[in-house]
């Protein structure tokens, strides 16, 4: 035993690299902030408990990974395997981490079982091996286990796949969703971003898994699996690094209240309409970053779902656009100030009820068909 540790610690000495130094300090910075996400909040909801497994996790499979790595016995599973469970947890984790972000309080059923089954079909195999390492010698997949390789990291890679494809399609989704109901789209980008890089990841983890059967390759696979579990390990926790310091990232708006689509001549509607202009002209609620159409409908005194209609319907627009269109003139006002051109335009839109740069320069340039800096260009010199 003493022998084989110190194998171990030669390995490792003999082995130190900037790519060790990065996965040591990766798997203490992702159990700390496993703890910090489990206990940031007092009501730790559903969402937070899944993004603190979720990062747990993924320090624990580099532990398997660096243990893989420097096992002295070729025959040892028990590294290797560890990190496999963690593969087949990882699609499933994020899309209930997502279902339980953009859904609220979700709550798993029967009928997210089927999510499990890959996970479940290694486990059999995983514990079989485990447990009955002689019965397993003398099976057919001991005779075949390139095979059942093979089989098992080509059903993670499609599984992860159709994972992110999904992820994508949930969170676009949810993104209309919000421009019904929120006049600021913070979050999103976070999650969009975390699933075109994991779409990248999964490119590379396919590429490394090729290049082990194809001869000319054979010098990629090493260094691309160790990159694509950095490379994953990293985002992941990086994801969670925002999702922490950020509250808005975990932040659900109700559902919207659905309703009839079809034309309506009810003069109610038409009066109603020309309160919502003189509110927000007068009143100006759009200088609230943090405005929704139920705080609006709740600040009118009037009905959630006929304030959408009337914005839908009457004014061709979402609530986002109709809210971004307010902000806007509002900006062309203060630039017209002289006082206020000793001021950043970034500074003039924060006042104008933006709460940051990405959708200013959107909105602005949906708008006005200009960039803002283009806009005050052309503005007449005084």
């Amino acid at each position: 035993m003493a022998s084989k540790t110190l194998q171990f610690y030669m390995a490792f000495i003999n082995e130190f690299n900037v790519w060790l130094m990065i996965a040591i300090l990766t798997i203490f910075q992702g159990f700390i902030l496993s703890i910090a996400i489990l206990f940031k909040s007092k009501e730790k909801n559903v969402a937070n408990k899944l993004l603190s497994l979720f990062v747990f996790l993924i320090a624990l499979s580099l532990i398997g990974r660096l243990s893989y790595y420097f096992s002295v016995s070729e025959e040892d599973f028990l590294p290797g395997g560890l990190v496999d469970i963690i593969i087949f947890c990882y699609g499933p984790l994020s899309f209930f981490y997502l279902k339980t972000l953009f859904d609220g309080k979700y709550l798993l059923s029967w009928r997210d079982y089927p999510h499990f089954l890959p996970l479940a079909i290694y486990l059999l195999y995983f514990f079989y091996r485990l447990l009955f390492p002689q019965h397993f010698e003398g099976s057919v997949f001991f005779t075949y286990l390139g095979r059942v390789y093979f089989f098992l990291e080509l059903l993670a890679i499609l599984q992860n796949a159709v994972y992110t494809i999904i992820g994508y399609k949930m969170a676009s989704a949810y993104e209309n969703r919000l421009e019904k109901e929120l006049s600021f789209l913070p979050q999103l980008k976070y999650v969009k971003v975390f699933v075109a890089f994991i779409s990248l990841i999964i490119l590379l983890w396919f590429f490394g898994f090729v290049s082990k059967y194809i001869e000319s390759l054979h010098f990629a696979t090493v260094f691309t699996y160790n990159f694509v579990w950095l490379l994953i390990s990293f985002l992941t926790f990086l994801f969670a690094y925002f999702s922490y310091f950020d509250s808005d990232i975990l932040s659900i708006p109700e559902k919207p209240t659905k309703y009839e689509q079809g034309y309506f001549a009810n003069d109610y509607y038409l009066q109603l309409k020309e309160e919502l202009e003189k509110f927000m002209e007068n009143e100006k609620p759009y200088l609230n970053p943090k405005l929704t159409l139920s705080e609006l409908a709740r600040t009118m005194g009037k009905n959630q779902r006929d304030l959408s209609r009337v914005i839908n319907e009457l004014y061709q627009q979402n609530f986002y656009e109709f809210v971004n269109a307010f902000r806007i003139q509002k900006f062309k006002e203060l630039v017209l100030i002289p006082e206020n051109r000793t001021f950043t335009i970034l500074s003039l839109a924060y006042e104008s009820g933006f709460n940051s740069k990405a959708t200013f320069n959107s909105a602005f340039k949906k708008i006005t068909q200009l960039t803002p800096s283009e806009y005050i260009n052309q503005m007449p010199r005084p």
